[in-house]
């Protein structure tokens, strides 16, 4: 399908980015999930890869023709008691793809093992009516 496409692609996102010391100081992380995208003939499917995520840490949204997929996991607030080191952060990870031609209303979503699976089911495809005009 050449209307599903990424907004960015990861690779122009990492040699774009510019390192921040303040993100990574306060402990805000925003990565890229892989994604693989399948034509089933009937309908699409979506797998993004998102481990080490809750099914309640994700949202999938469907807006004026993009579909957006985020994953938030914020840092657990423990006290520092006992602890020499702590390495939990917060991550976001969002990917954002330009859908055209789907039942928006019809996507299902099921998350299993730390991969996301979308189905984006076609829309039927009008066929143009012939009509034959009699000429008087």
């Amino acid at each position: 399908m050449f209307d599903m496409i990424p907004f960015t692609s990861p690779r122009a996102y990492e040699s774009s980015r510019i390192w921040d010391p303040f993100q990574e100081f306060f402990g805000t992380v925003v990565h890229s999930a892989a994604t693989d995208i399948r034509d089933n003939g009937d309908a699409f499917t979506i797998e993004t890869e998102l481990p080490g995520y809750d099914k309640d840490e994700l949202t999938v949204n469907m807006k004026e023709g993009v579909l957006t997929v985020r994953a938030e996991h914020k840092a657990e607030e423990k006290s520092d008691e006992g602890y020499i080191r702590r390495e939990r952060v917060s991550q976001t990870v969002e990917r954002r793809f330009e859908v055209n031609g789907v039942d928006a209303g019809a996507i299902t979503a099921e998350y299993v093992n730390g991969v996301l699976k979308l189905t984006l089911p076609k829309l039927p495809e009008s066929v143009p009516q012939q009509h034959q005009i009699q000429i008087q």
